[in-house]
């Protein structure tokens, strides 16, 4: 990178500048997060194409941790409303010819799943197992986002002096090269322990019971896979490949010291964009065929199984419910339902819901309103949730929680962590999982959750010695 134009914009609370790079050449972020882990340790990616919820990444530059969720005693969700009024400034939507910009200056937020035990007071479920906390929040003044339908770099702050911001990004993408900082690992990946299907198929026999026993309705339950890094690979590395293998809307690489979340998410937990507040849940799946034909009959048997659209419109009145608490009575509506969206293994049914959000509602009361998504639990939710827990053994961490990002103004957008790796030091962990009804096939669903899996396993397993 060489060369480049700029365009100063600016509103209420917020300015800009748009940078655009001559001769064509193409824009990645990641390369940013290679470079200079200090500076850009969050990356939220829209690594597939082909439908509006791809249109944006976002890095954000030099976020500052002010909240950590590292003991019992932490109200997270509380203490980050207070913090989000203390430091809100009054801001209006940014735009760019006419498009609403996603981010400029405010928050990144993660959640682990067990946030849910501070939503839900009298829940039990197993603590997290790893190193990254149940939650953490930044305060991010200046950021990039990449829009890759016009091929721009917008980057944004809410700084009233951003001009240091600005310089210092920019001369960080001039110094980028077209070299490959990625050099493939000579390290390797290797198996260490995985839920066996005989396992697994005995968990889902055990969700059936709880099901006729009339204490639930369906239960989304999850089997862990672990690996071990050999002669070290990179957390970058193997984003690079779980993008490349399995893209999705909701992607992302976040560091937090030891730890780094490497996700390939196609599914959103909530935004809001002035008063329109929506969340996008999925639920019924099918593999990928290995022919054109194949793939077509599998699309069509998934939104004809009578199973799958039960379960599906059991969800979507899940998740109806608990956007109504933070909508305006009478606006919640369901404005996309049940269409098919396909990945690189698999196709999904997918709705969307929408309504208008109430006024003076904070940030983390939204959150609670539907954490974590009612498609990655099940219904009831509290009562999924403990069964869940006594059958999996051990807290999920981020797998089933979210992160994203939170305006002054109070827009957000938050995914749900599935399609997730979770890297340690030389661990990484995963977890695919799948909605159990009362006539479901134990060993079609062991099928699912390794279809599920698949973008992950072939991710980790780009790394082998020769």
């Amino acid at each position: 990178m060489k060369k480049l134009t700029t365009l100063k914009i600016n509103g209420e609370g917020w300015n800009g500048l748009v940078a655009q790079f001559r001769n064509g050449e193409n824009i990645d972020l990641l390369r940013l997060v290679e470079k200079y882990p200090e500076k850009y340790p969050y990356f939220l990616e829209s690594s597939s194409r082909g439908n509006i919820q791809n249109r944006y990444s976002i890095i954000f530059f030099k976020p500052k941790l002010t909240l950590i969720k590292d003991n019992e005693n932490i109200d997270f969700l509380d203490e980050f409303n207070s913090l989000w009024k203390k430091k809100k400034i009054r801001q209006d939507q940014a735009k760019y010819n006419g498009k609403p910009l996603p981010f400029y200056g405010g928050w990144f937020v993660y959640l682990g799943y067990e946030i849910a035990r501070e939503i839900e007071k009298k829940l039990q479920i197993p603590k997290s197992p790893f190193f990254l906390p149940d939650a953490f929040a930044a305060r991010v003044h200046s950021a990039i986002i990449y829009d890759h339908i016009d091929e721009i770099l917008i980057i944004t702050s809410d700084k009233d002096k951003s001009g240091d911001d600005f310089d210092e990004i920019i001369n960080d993408l001039l110094n980028l090269t077209n070299e490959n900082l990625d050099n493939f690992s000579h390290g390797s990946v290797k198996i260490h322990s995985k839920g066996t299907s005989d396992e697994h198929q005995k968990q889902v026999r055990s969700c059936i019971d709880y099901i006729y026993q009339g204490e639930i309705f369906q239960a989304n339950l999850s089997r862990l896979w672990r690996f071990k890094i050999q002669n070290n690979v990179l957390d970058t590395q193997i984003y690079r490949q779980l993008r490349q293998k399995n893209p999705s809307p909701f992607s992302g690489i976040v560091k937090f010291n030891n730890s780094t979340i490497i996700s390939s998410s196609p599914e959103r937990l909530i935004s809001i964009t002035g008063e329109h507040l929506q969340t996008r849940p999925i639920a019924g799946t099918r593999p990928r065929g290995s022919n054109g034909l194949l793939d077509i009959e599998l699309t069509k048997e998934l939104i004809n199984s009578d199973k799958e659209k039960a379960e599906h419109l059991m969800l979507v009145d899940l998740e109806r419910n608990d956007i109504s608490k933070v909508c305006e009575p009478g606006s919640v509506k369901v404005d996309e339902m049940m269409t098919i969206e396909t990945y690189a293994h698999v196709h999904h049914i997918v709705s969307n819901i929408s309504g208008r959000k109430k006024e003076n509602i904070l940030p983390g009361d939204v959150i609670k309103s539907v954490f974590p998504g009612g498609t990655i639990t099940g219904c009831p939710k509290v009562r999924c949730m403990e069964i869940l827990g006594q059958l999996e053994k051990q807290g999920r961490g981020p797998y089933t929680g979210s992160f994203g990002y939170v305006n002054h103004n109070g827009n957000m957008d938050f995914n749900i962590l599935i399609r997730t790796i979770l890297k340690e030091n030389s661990d990484l962990f995963f977890r695919a999982g799948g909605g159990i009804v009362a006539d479901s096939i134990p060993q079609n669903e062991t099928l699912e959750t390794e279809a599920k899996a698949n973008g992950m396993l072939k991710a980790v397993g780009s790394f082998k010695n020769e």
